[in-house]
Formats: structure tokens, sequence, C-alpha cells
């Protein structure tokens, strides 16, 4: 107790080492590749009732953090793009920060009365994760809350009002209520208001995207989408002979842009109209750079086809990056769009793009395009949503840890914005998604016989409250938190 006549801040439980050790296995379920949608609402009911029945705040904290830290180095291994320690540094850093929520809480919440106190610690984990994921973190927004709901498409329509944040929000606020029917012993007539209250507002969301989903319209038309793998890009076998052998270095990419122009070409006789390659597979120097450029003018304007090539640019001169880019060529041959990465770069050392999204009016709606890692940046992607972008082009190089969870995060960029993305990964996870997160194709690299991903693609995006209100659900929360802690500050200073 912080004053004779405040609440205490912990409630003994002889079982509290008991509610850690099932957050702890519910959390190994709760993000990467290892998710069961369900178990993330459950992770951190047990992890707040461990943490609320601790004598010792700060010991309660190191614990919970260290749950985090070993449930992250496993369900998140192999999935980090930094070599040790980086990717090490990432995890523990992940962990305390993740554990912070649950800290605020126990301060907090005893200062506040009934309902009210069970804001705490969704407005905070909210708030937390927005201000990191939302706007700072050069990891984008790998880890948030809400992509463990991925497949659940009814729950997803929220984000087209709210952004993740929403999701996140609503997720995390399960944990205080149960907490709060908990410390009431369960009684019926002490909680049920309560329940209710919480359960009408999940009801209203899921409402709101059954509605969404069974009144769904787009606008008639569709465009036939070419997406291949012809031949994966092997970064580890080329790169050493950049230096070693310049002349076999330029025979293979140029082997592997031969081959990718040739399926290119059978495609658009099929019926192709827009056809992506996947990301890296215009990898080469300066003059294979502009020999593909050439050949991919040459093969737009013959087949009549908008074609989209991602370039992987490496220069002479030691002292400038290689450039990681995506260019669309129009079938009047033009180079209609070229889009420089803008995530990740930090990472693998390339110039770094100025995050802008541009687009081009088509016959088949308006297009855009970015690279990989790009589209994990929800503020960037939000352009797509007020710019009036149809179609989004995201090629990818990914690998195999990170296969399909990357992939599956483009959903969710798709229902926010009201937008189709077409994402197309080289030993990755593939898939096309119209506006309301629906799958229209998909491929993963690794069990595919066939890595061509064939889809008939609306030509009309949505419009979405999300992509006019932006992310003021996350900024509401801020505020939110921040109204709650002064609150609860005051309370405490009064000894309540």
């Amino acid at each position: 107790m912080n004053r004779e006549t405040n609440k205490p801040l912990y409630r003994p439980d002889r079982f509290s080492l008991l509610w850690l050790a099932i957050a702890f296995v519910f959390t190994l379920f709760s993000n990467g590749n290892l998710t069961i949608p369900l178990l993330a609402w459950f992770a951190p009911i047990f992890g707040l009732r461990f943490m609320r029945t601790q004598k010792r705040g700060l010991v309660g904290y190191v614990l919970l953090a260290l749950v985090s830290i070993v449930t992250l180095a496993i369900t998140w291994r192999g999935m980090i793009a930094m070599p040790p320690p980086g990717d090490l540094v990432v995890i523990i850093s992940s962990g305390f920060m993740g554990a912070i929520p649950f800290v605020i809480d126990r301060l907090l919440s005893p200062r506040l009365k009934g309902l009210w106190a069970t804001l705490v610690f969704p407005l905070s984990a909210t708030a937390l994760e927005f201000l990191n994921m939302g706007s700072g973190s050069p990891m984008g927004s790998w880890g948030a809350t809400g992509y463990s709901q991925y497949g659940s498409l009814i729950l997803m329509q929220m984000i087209s009002i709210t952004g993740m944040w929403g999701l996140t929000f609503l997720m995390m606020w399960l944990a205080p209520v149960v907490n709060w029917a908990w410390e009431q012993n369960f009684e019926w007539p002490k909680i049920w208001r309560g329940l209710a209250f919480y359960g009408g507002i999940l009801t209203l969301v899921l409402t709101y995207g059954g509605a969404r989903l069974t009144l769904a319209q787009l606008e008639p038309g569709t465009v036939r989408v070419a997406a291949f793998t012809t031949v994966s890009t092997d970064m580890a076998e080329l790169m050493p002979l950049l230096n070693s052998d310049r002349a076999a270095f330029s025979q293979k990419t140029r082997d592997i842009h031969a081959r990718y122009l040739e399926q290119t070409i059978q495609e658009a006789r099929a019926g192709a109209k827009l056809i992506l390659w996947p990301e890296v597979a215009g990898i080469g120097v300066e003059e294979d750079e502009s020999a593909l450029i050439e050949l991919g003018q040459e093969t737009a304007k013959q087949e009549g086809i908008y074609l989209a090539i991602p370039f992987f640019t490496m220069y002479l001169d030691a002292q400038r990056p290689p450039e990681n880019k995506l260019i669309i060529f129009d079938p009047s041959g033009n180079l209609a769009l070229e889009h420089v990465k803008y995530g990740g770069n930090v990472f693998e050392g390339s110039k770094l793009g100025d995050g802008i999204l541009k687009v081009i009016e088509t016959p088949y709606g308006s297009l855009s395009g970015v690279i990989c890692w790009d589209t994990d940046f929800i503020g960037n992607i939000a352009q797509a949503g007020r710019n009036g972008t149809d179609i989004l082009l995201s090629p990818a190089h990914d690998w195999r840890a990170i296969d399909p969870m990357h992939g599956q995060m483009t959903a969710f960029r798709a229902i926010e914005n009201g937008i189709t993305v077409i994402r197309l990964a080289d030993l990755g996870f593939s898939l096309v998604t119209d506006p309301y997160g629906r799958t229209l194709a998909v491929m993963d690299h690794y069990t595919a016989d066939d890595r061509t991903m064939i889809a008939q693609v609306p030509t009309h995006g949505v419009r979405t409250i999300y992509s006019i209100i932006g992310d003021l659900f996350g900024w509401l929360s801020v505020a939110g938190f921040a109204a709650v802690a002064v609150w609860g500050i005051i309370n405490w200073r009064k000894g309540v």
C-alpha cells in the first residue's frame, strides 16, 4: 500500500505462479507462426491475474517480461531480419516493453472504480503499440496484436473503421473485464452488467463485420492478373559472383530475366492484362538494368499489358547503395511508375525510398505499387486509401521462417484501405486479397507445384472510414490513457 488509506496494489493468491505458467502457454500460441487466434485473447487474462497477485511488483514485471522474451525467442525464431546479437536485442526489448501495460494496470486500476478501472490496461497497451508500430518502429507493424486474428474475417472488418488499434483495444480489454469479474468471485448479480456491456460492444463489432461482408458490393469489372515465381533468386549464390566473376554474375541474372520474360509473354497471351514478378527478380548491375528496362518496355508494348518488374540494381561505386525498386511499364511501353523501397532498408543496406505512394490511372482502375516490407508500414500504406488506389502491387522476397505470417499481414492493409492487394513472394507466401480481405488466390512457395498465381481482380476499391479518419482511434487511445492516468494519480494523492 502506498498510504494507509490507499487500496492495496496486489491481491495475494497462492496460485499466482500457476497463472504465470498458463499465461506462458497461451502466449506461445498468440503470435508468430504458432498462432491460435482464440488463445491470443486468453493469454493477457492470466498475465494480468499474475501481475495483480504478486506482492512485489518489480519481481512480477521481470518474471512477466522473461515469459514474453522466452515465448518470442521460440515463436519468432529466425523471423527477425538482422544477425545476432541484433535479433536478441529486439526480442529482449520487446519483452520488457510488452510487460509495461501490466505494470501500469497494477499501479492505476486500484485507484479507479468499477468498469472504469478496466480501461487502464487496454488503453495503455493500445497506446504503446500505436506509438511504437504506427509511426516509430523500423520494424513497421511486426508483432501487432491484431495480426493474430488473421482468417477471422468478420472480426477483421472493424479495422476498416479503427485500423489495427481498435482490434488491439478490443482484445486487450477482455483481460481486465474477466479479472474484474474474477475479483467479484464471479457473482452474477455483481458482474452481469459489466459483462453485458463488454459483450454488447463485441456483438456490435461482429454484427458490423457480418453485415459488411454480407452487403459487400464491388463495382462490376475485373482484370486478369498473373503473378509468378519462374525461378527463385538465390542471393547467397549470386552475390559472391558479383565481385569474383562479374561476367558470370551478369550471365546468371540475364538468364533469370529471360525466363521471366518468357513466362510473361505466355501469361499475356493467355489473357493476363497485369503481370507481376517477385522482389529482386530483376537483379543486376547497371548495364543489366538498362537491358532489362528495354526488354520490359518492348514486352509490355508488344503484348499490350501492364508489366511490373522489381529491380535490385548494384553499382560499381562502393559508396552508392544498391537500389531496390519497382518499375511498372504500360501497354505503350512507357515507364509509368517507379517506386523505391522504404521499408527495412536499414537492415538490407539499400537506398531509402521517400515513402510516397505513386498512382497511375489505367483502364483497370488506379494502380500503385510497393515492395515487401513496405506493406508492413501502416501509415505509409494508408496513402492508398486516401489517394484512390484500387489495386496495390506488393512483390516480396521472404524466407521460410516468416512463411506464411508475413504474407497474411497484407490482408489487413486491404481491409483498412478498401483496396485489392496482390502480393507475390519468392520463397514465401503469396496471396491476392480483395478490399474486404477475402482471398482471391493463394500460393505458398514451399508447397505449390506450379508457382503461378492467376486471379480475376476487381478494378474498383471501396471507401473506408479508416481512409478518412486515419489513426484517430490510436490517438484517442493515447489521449484516453493520459486521462485515466491523471485520474488515477489524483485519486492516489487523495488516498482513494
